[in-house]
């Protein structure tokens, strides 16, 4: 998809790993996101390409966008960000999705620039991040008078101090927000260079059963450092700082975090193969 000018950021996945033409994203957010109930101010979703993940998104979504009609704001925490980060804060006027642009709450943006130590997310990557811009059409088709604050974190402590830090500029703000935080889970088999079970159905049933839950059961006793732990020393999710950041973001929002799960499944389930990656959407 062709970029706009100015401080527009690019939707250069358009057209690989979700729709680009517009009628087919909107045909396929409205046929994934449906059929669940009313989950909370934030939720955690992944975002692999849609023919693997968007069925998983799209439940998470369609239980937000209930219960957060008319949301005037959607933060999402997204970007692949090790320990070591970078921390990020996207300024530009908007991320470009196949339903129009996304714009930017700028006058948020600068006041949380000016207050914490973030670089700026940079308008033309070097690469593309699914981390971010599989969520984006969603954000666009689902809350229509929302406009963006999108910030990467590091898997690091820090994260929880950023979330909690953003969650309180909103709230005081008297912003009907929406959080968003964007992570993959266990990414399994030789094309990923880790294997510890092997590649039998065996390898399958501990990355469901074992090490993604692991993962998701810290979520859903609303432990952020032990989801980030888990996640670091078992490789159970891929971008757990934006999954800690979520989570105080919205506690400190809306004075408390309910995890409740709201899907869970593999890529393996779309197509068996010896390499494959967990999916969850929790609700917050």
């Amino acid at each position: 998809m062709a970029a706009r000018h100015g401080s527009i950021r690019p939707a250069l996945l358009a057209g690989r790993w979700y729709p680009a033409e517009p009628d087919a994203c909107r045909l396929a957010i409205d046929e994934a996101a449906q059929g669940a109930d009313p989950g909370g101010v934030g939720l955690i979703g992944p975002h692999a390409g849609w023919s693997y993940s968007g069925a998983c998104a799209g439940l998470g979504y369609a239980g937000l966008a209930r219960s957060r009609a008319g949301a005037d704001l959607v933060v999402v925490f997204g970007s692949h960000r090790g320990p070591a980060g970078p921390d990020t804060l996207f300024g530009g006027e908007a991320w470009d999705t196949p339903l129009g642009p996304l714009e930017t709450d700028r006058e948020l943006a600068r006041e949380i620039a000016e207050a914490l130590p973030l670089e700026p997310e940079p308008v033309r990557p070097a690469q593309a991040d699914n981390a971010v811009e599989l969520h984006l059409p969603f954000v666009r088709r689902l809350f229509p008078d929302a406009r963006l604050l999108m910030l990467g974190v590091a898997a690091a402590p820090g994260a929880l101090a950023i979330g909690r830090w953003v969650g309180e500029r909103v709230r005081a703000r008297g912003r009907r927000a929406a959080f968003v935080g964007s992570t993959d889970l266990t990414h399994y088999g030789p094309s990923y260079g880790w294997a510890p079970r092997g590649t039998s159905d065996e390898a399958v049933r501990w990355v469901r059963e074992v090490n993604d839950a692991g993962f998701l059961d810290a979520v859903l006793a609303d432990r952020p450092e032990a989801a980030l732990a888990h996640a670091l020393e078992e490789r159970s999710a891929c971008c757990p700082g934006a999954v800690a950041a979520t989570m105080e973001a919205v506690r400190a929002y809306a004075g408390e975090v309910t995890p409740r799960l709201v899907d869970h499944r593999l890529s393996y389930d779309v197509r068996p193969a010896e390499s494959f990656v967990g999916y969850a959407s929790v609700a917050l």
